[in-house]
């Protein structure tokens, strides 16, 4: 298998379906603005609630100062002897004279079986790990990437994740120019759909902005760990276990007259998310996404158009957006001038309305924890008190939670707030590392679909099965 070839999918059904709510009738323009609500619920099908271990290869990065080794060393240890066995792993620790990961285990080759003996000796062999010298380069976040790459291409199987456990350690100056035309970037996009990817943020001395990034582009979790990592690393493939389909982009076919989509995840994560546009079908668009676990994804798909030439009073179909085998349409009327625009749907597109908010109040809330890290508190007061009155609006309690990490609130409704005198650099980072976790974000239409069970034995089928595959009931 080639390092561009597709990955097998693993054996775990899962029943998706596909939603979208637009207001229905539109003003026609040369570039019309429309933008659409769209929710993907996803059920898992079938008695089996992980993956097979076998069906895993996961890359341990450890990447630390030489102060933090001993500790974290340790801490590897315990991680490796908890790994479910049948798992694919591989442990890389400390660089050479060239500032290259070196392999800590296994000892010859690049995968070992999890098992009794082989956990024992990966946990022995964490000794050997030796944090690089101050005098070598630093290692820097594209090469450790890289290195996984190179790792995932030999080992074939349905998921694979890295877990970066860092304390900024390997931080090259470079990687703190521009991110969006850096070395990073470039690493990132030949790795994205190759591979998924965790941070374990060790101690407050990152750089929050590279780690974000690796995290976003590779549809992973962002963790501030304490430096006994054991349960955290334990719990992130407990994670990744719950996968059920890694490979299922958000596809969009648009009719000629749309220029330009995008779109926008805005549960449980707020991230833009890249297209990826083939050329032999040009007018679809696949955005690849986090891996297809049980739950609802709320998006907010935003389409530009030529709508200069459509007829007017008739429902015209923009757009067609699929996940797997569930297709939604996106349709609108372009209505006559001087006709009143109406709100076509019964949610009357209180959904889109809401997520623009929510986006806007997370620029808001990153914007104040921007303004922190030169201590502008003027500007951070502005932007979190912006924040703070919509997360009101919308009933975003976890944004309160954050800045009030910072800030004391006076009043949420009229976004009133004051920063504290004694905020330091450890604080201001761990928050903006907080804003790129999972937040539910509430909006309106129906909840994430509860699986469908047995009412005999309980276990959840599909929701259009006639019989439990289990112990046969007719449903």
């Amino acid at each position: 298998m080639g390092v561009n070839d597709p990955l097998p999918a693993p054996r775990l059904p899962v029943g998706l379906k596909v939603s979208v709510d637009v207001q229905r009738d539109q003003q026609p323009h040369h570039d019309a603005r429309i933008e659409a609500h769209l929710r993907v619920e996803a059920t898992p099908v079938g008695p089996v609630d992980e993956v097979p271990a076998a069906e895993l290869a996961v890359v341990i990065a450890l990447d630390v100062a030489a102060e933090r080794r001993e500790a974290a060393a340790a801490a590897l240890a315990t991680a490796l002897r908890a790994l479910p066995d049948g798992l694919s792993f591989t442990v890389l620790g400390g660089a050479d004279e060239n500032g290259a990961p070196t392999g800590c285990y296994p000892l010859r080759g690049g995968w070992a079986p999890a098992d009794t003996a082989q956990k024992r000796r990966a946990a022995f062999s964490t000794g050997r790990i030796a944090a690089a010298a101050g005098d070598r380069p630093p290692t820097g976040y594209p090469v450790w990437l890289a290195t996984a790459r190179a790792l995932f291409a030999e080992r074939p199987l349905p998921v694979r994740h890295l877990l970066l456990i860092t304390d900024g350690s390997s931080q090259d100056e470079s990687d703190e120019t521009d991110l969006d035309d850096s070395a990073l970037q470039s690493e990132l996009r030949r790795c994205a759909g190759r591979f998924t990817a965790d941070v374990l943020a060790l101690g407050s001395d990152w750089d929050p902005a590279p780690l974000l990034a690796v995290v976003e582009r590779l549809h992973g979790d962002p963790v501030d760990a304490p430096d006994r990592f054991g349960p955290a690393v334990t719990e992130a493939v407990r994670r990744i276990r719950r996968v059920r389909s890694p490979e299922l982009p958000v596809s969009v076919t648009v009719r000629p007259v749309v220029r330009g989509v995008t779109l926008t995840e805005n549960a449980p994560r707020g991230q833009v998310l890249e297209p990826v546009n083939r050329q032999e079908e040009p007018r679809r668009f696949d955005f690849p996404t986090r891996p297809w676990e049980s739950g609802a994804r709320d998006y907010l798909l935003t389409l530009h158009v030529d709508a200069s030439t459509d007829p007017l009073g008739v429902l015209l179909q923009l757009a067609t957006v699929s996940v797997g085998d569930s297709t939604a349409a996106l349709l609108v009327r372009w209505l006559p001038p001087g006709v009143a625009v109406g709100a076509g749907t019964a949610d009357g597109g209180r959904g889109t309305r809401t997520m623009n908010v929510a986006e806007r109040m997370r620029a808001a809330l990153a914007g104040g924890y921007d303004a922190l890290d030169p201590m502008s508190r003027g500007e951070a007061e502005r932007q979190f008190g912006l924040a703070v009155r919509l997360a009101d609006e919308i009933g975003a309690t976890w944004v309160l939670d954050l800045v009030r990490e910072v800030a004391e609130i006076l009043d949420g409704p009229q976004g009133v707030v004051r920063v504290g005198p004694t905020v330091d650099h450890a604080t201001v980072r761990l928050g903006r590392l907080h804003i790129g976790a999972d937040h539910r974000l509430e909006l309106p239409g129906r909840a994430p679909a509860e699986p469908v069970r047995c009412p005999d034995c309980r276990h959840p089928a599909g929701p259009s099965a006639r019989y439990c595959i289990v112990c046969g009931r007719r449903f």
